[in-house]
C-alpha cells in the first residue's frame, strides 16, 4: 500500500498539466468574437389590431368606440403608438374621420394616423375598417461588457465593451424606437417651389452664392 502512495502526487501533477494544456488551447474566440461588436439597440414591436363595421354620418356606434379604447390601452402608450387605418376598397376618406377622432380622444398623436385602403383579394373588397396599433420599444444592450480582459493581449481587438455606453445612451433618449425599424413617411413635397427651382435653372437664372471670407480668430493681427 506504501509503494502506490508516492505515486499519488505524480499522477496529480501530470492531470493539473493537461488541464492546464487543454485551457491554454482553447482560442479566444470561444469567449468573445469581434462579431459581439459593436453594440446594437434591438427593437421589439407588438401589435393589436380591430376591424370595425363602415362608419356613417362621420358616428362610431358606442361599442366600436370601447373596442378602440381597448385597443389603445393594450398597447399602453397612446403618445407613442403608431395605428394604421384601412378603408375598404373605394371606400370614402371621410369614414376614418370619426376614428381618427376616438384615436386622438384616447392619447394618440395625429401625426402618427395613417388612413390608406384595401388591396381587394381574390374573394372580392374586404367589408369594414381594419384598424392595426403598433408600438416599439428600444431594448439596450447589456453593459457594462467585461468577458474579454481589458489588458493589451496583442490581438488589437476592440474591448468586448466597446460602444456599449452609446447604444444604451441611444435607447434611453429615443423618442420613437419605431424610427429605427423603418423611417417615417415624407410629407408631400412642394411641388411648385420645386418646379420653380429647376426653371431658374434652366433659364440660367440661378441666384449666386454669396462670396465669403474667411476670419481667423485668435491670431495676433499686426
Amino acid at each position: 500500500m506504501n509503494d502506490h502512495f508516492p505515486q499519488r502526487p505524480l499522477r496529480q501533477a501530470i492531470l493539473l498539466a493537461l488541464t492546464l494544456l487543454a485551457g491554454a488551447c482553447t482560442p479566444v474566440e470561444a469567449l468573445w468574437t469581434p462579431a459581439d461588436t459593436p453594440r446594437k439597440v434591438t427593437v421589439e414591436r407588438a401589435e393589436s389590431a380591430a376591424r370595425l363595421p363602415a362608419t356613417r354620418n362621420n358616428r362610431l356606434a358606442p361599442a366600436d368606440t370601447a373596442q378602440l379604447r381597448r385597443l389603445i390601452e393594450e398597447l399602453g402608450e397612446p403618445p407613442r403608438t403608431r395605428v394604421t387605418i384601412a378603408l375598404p376598397a373605394g371606400a370614402e376618406q371621410d369614414q376614418a374621420v370619426p376614428v381618427v377622432r376616438a384615436l386622438a380622444g384616447f392619447g394618440v398623436d395625429p401625426a402618427n394616423i395613417t388612413v390608406a385602403g384595401q388591396p381587394g383579394g381574390d374573394a372580392g373588397p374586404v367589408r369594414g375598417i381594419a384598424v392595426t396599433a403598433e408600438l416599439y420599444a428600444a431594448v439596450p444592450p447589456r453593459c457594462p461588457d467585461w468577458r474579454r480582459t481589458v489588458m493589451d493581449d496583442n490581438s488589437f481587438r476592440p474591448s468586448s465593451n466597446f460602444g456599449c455606453a452609446n447604444a444604451n445612451n441611444l435607447a434611453v433618449m429615443l423618442a420613437d424606437p419605431g424610427d429605427l425599424a423603418a423611417p417615417r413617411r415624407m410629407g408631400p413635397a412642394d411641388g411648385a417651389a420645386q418646379e420653380a427651382a429647376v426653371n431658374r435653372y434652366k433659364a440660367n437664372t440661378v441666384t449666386p452664392l454669396k462670396a465669403s471670407s474667411t476670419v481667423l480668430t485668435g491670431a495676433s493681427q499686426q
